[in-house]
């Protein structure tokens, strides 16, 4: 049987969606369902994003997405595979979900993936990237990961959607790495107080530090990661 086949097998209690009449759909080549559309997650939103567990993890460190070799060891001493990178690093997750699977069980515990939000992007293609990095999560979740779910919007008209899907309490990770200008900046901690307003986050992981515009807000304790290029500066990359 295909990785495909083994996929929706799997997976007996989510809806599969597809051609009823196809003796085909249940065995697929490899790239025959490039949107994941044959597994539908429980949601509780008229998107249809997929709702994740709450997960109170606080990870010893993140570890990126395109370092497998380094994902042993962070496995053993309780780290967590981050996607706090350039889009086409991590695309291969979403293509390839079965495949992937492994790589993220060898750690046990991921953030859920940070497709961009771009503000010139169309609210359409947003709400793609938030449904996929939720998708994943509960991918995940399903097969037994610890899932800390990455908040992600773009500015306040994308918040119709962006925080679908991202549970009540838990931890919850976020990243201003990129956010260079003032605006992107101010739009970043009004997303970042609307999350904390709707969820409730019981923690909050930031991968490098936020910035000055978040200091007037009322935060969860906060776990500040050191980026790739903090970790650069201080020669322990």
């Amino acid at each position: 049987m295909t990785d495909a086949g083994l996929l929706v097998s799997a997976l007996p209690a989510a809806r599969l969606d597809g051609t009823k009449t196809s003796a085909y759909w249940k065995r697929m080549p490899g790239n025959f369902d490039r949107l994941n559309l044959r597994v539908i997650w429980p949601q509780q939103n008229q998107w249809g994003i997929p709702v994740l567990d709450p997960e109170t993890l606080t990870p010893a460190s993140l570890v990126p997405w395109h370092h497998p070799r380094e994902l042993d060891q962070a496995g053993l001493d309780g780290g967590a595979i981050h996607f706090f990178l350039d889009d086409y690093r991590f695309e291969n997750a979403w293509n390839n979900p079965h495949r992937g699977l492994d790589r993220v069980r060898r750690t046990g515990a991921a953030l859920t993936p940070d497709f961009s939000l771009w503000r010139d992007m169309p609210l359409a293609a947003q709400l793609w990237q938030v449904y996929r990095s939720r998708w994943l999560g509960a991918y995940w979740q399903y097969h037994g990961i610890r899932v800390i779910p990455t908040g992600q919007w773009s500015g306040p008209e994308s918040y119709g959607f962006a925080f679908d899907g991202l549970p009540e309490g838990g931890a919850v990770a976020v990243s201003a790495v990129g956010v260079k200008d003032t605006t992107g900046r101010a739009l970043f901690a009004l997303g970042l107080e609307e999350l904390i307003r709707r969820m409730q986050p019981s923690a909050l992981l930031t991968y490098g530090a936020l910035p000055p515009q978040c200091n007037d807000l009322e935060l969860p304790p906060v776990t500040e990661y050191p980026t790739f290029w903090d970790r650069k500066k201080k020669g322990t990359s």
